[in-house]
């Protein structure tokens, strides 16, 4: 079989103020089709109060009948869909993001099992473990400094490469130096992957595919399934990994960060 290059958006978010068609073509629009077998790839990062996959693998999405049509449904966790004007396809595979009791953030690649906020980081990542997903400690401004940078470290130690790997994110700004961490991770053939993930406040959805990551598998014994080689290629390591798109400036990022904390308390009071 012949190698099978992907890119990968390895945190994303579909929140339901988002325009879902104007998500699914910024994604297909940033992530580069180099060859005909290219894949694009948005792997779901959702909260406890989002259900984005759970509805589209259900029908429950209504998408314009004339331009998208879901043409494979792994069991695994994936749906891939096509947007009919272009053939173009895109996989979006099942996730949650768990934030733990000590506010850093974990996601289950691969999984749509539900996990409760507020537990220890280390009995998120068993618990992902456990529903047959693949841990993820996503980075996200201030979250992996002083003592919580101290307990990334030590799940680091803690989890091997097959248990635990990082996504780098869009939120992270140009000039700000990669965590040593990540250098560390390649060192052990621990995967680094990359997301763009989108905030909570419309028009973040352009950004789906903005910031991901590109590597290759073996090659996919059905096309119509892809989570079981893809997971089993992230969980063996060693993985040859480069960063695609780009992050924002430092302005770009804090306004982001201004507006989403605006609209939070918005919703608040």
């Amino acid at each position: 079989m012949k190698p099978v290059r992907l890119h990968l958006d390895a945190h994303a978010h579909v929140y339901p103020f988002h325009d879902v068609p104007r998500l699914l073509l910024a994604a297909l629009d940033r992530m580069p089709r180099v060859a005909p077998t290219d894949l694009r790839v948005l792997c779901l990062a959702e909260r406890a109060d989002c259900s984005f996959f759970q509805a589209l693998a259900q029908d429950e999405i209504r998408l314009p009948g004339d331009r998208w049509r879901i043409v494979a449904w792994d069991p695994a966790g994936g749906v891939k869909i096509r947007h009919l004007p272009d053939h173009r396809d895109l996989w979006i595979l099942a996730g949650r993001q768990i934030v733990s009791a000590e506010r850093i953030e974990a996601c289950a690649l691969f999984s749509d099992d539900p996990i409760a906020d507020g537990r220890p980081a280390r009995d998120i990542i068993r618990a992902i473990l456990a529903n047959g997903g693949l841990p993820a400690l996503d980075w996200a401004p201030g979250k992996w400094l002083f003592g919580r940078g101290q307990l990334v470290r030590a799940l680091v130690r803690e989890f091997p490469p097959p248990q635990l790997v990082l996504v780098d994110t869009s939120l992270r700004p140009l000039g700000w130096p990669a965590p040593a961490l990540y250098r560390a991770a390649r060192k052990q053939g621990r995967a680094v992957l990359a997301g763009s993930d989108p905030l909570p406040f419309a028009g973040e959805e352009d950004l789906a595919g903005s910031y991901h990551c590109t590597f290759s598998l073996p090659g996919l014994d059905d096309p119509a399934r892809l989570v079981a080689p893809l997971k089993a290629a992230l969980a063996g390591g060693h993985l040859a990994i480069s960063f695609g798109g780009r992050r924002g400036s430092p302005q770009a990022v804090f306004r982001r960060l201004r507006r989403n904390a605006q609209e939070k308390n918005s919703h608040d009071s």
